[in-house]
């Protein structure tokens, strides 16, 4: 049977497709993302018809922000078209960004009771990514 990690697994090289950089910034950017012998630009857009039109075969988008406000539900409607996106957010006279991806996460557990699986829903719901695997009653799926 074959996994999901061996359907997913990266083997082609990285989309690359930028957004809203300018000047040297935007040279430099390009210069850079062209050396790299696993990663191709497939081009550099200024407005959202043309990045909608690359979106589908980009595996990340790089956008650069000065003063606007690139907002998180923003960042969630472009991963709900675009599942397989990771988005690089990059501010302006700044040395940090913010990263964006959809993760699909299972994890197998043992129900025995109504009350454990009661139990589960709750701690699932209050829980983060690294209390569920610490959590007893669940072993990570591989």
């Amino acid at each position: 049977m074959t996994s999901l990690r061996d359907l997913y697994e990266e083997t082609s090289n990285i989309h690359v497709l930028t957004a809203n950089f300018t000047g040297i910034i935007a040279e430099l950017i390009i210069q850079e993302i062209q050396r790299q012998p696993d990663i191709d630009l497939l081009g550099t857009v200024s407005t959202w018809n043309e990045a909608n039109m690359l979106m589908r075969e980009a595996t990340i988008f790089v956008v650069g922000f000065e003063d606007e406000v690139f907002s998180s539900s923003t960042c969630m409607d472009l991963l709900n078209d675009y599942p397989q996106l990771k988005i690089l957010i990059l501010r302006a006279n700044s040395d940090e960004g913010i990263m964006y991806w959809k993760v699909l996460h299972s994890q197998q557990i043992q129900v025995i009771s109504a009350q454990t699986l009661i139990e589960s829903i709750r701690y699932i719901r209050s829980s983060t990514y690294a209390d569920i695997r610490q959590y007893s009653g669940v072993s990570e799926r591989n």
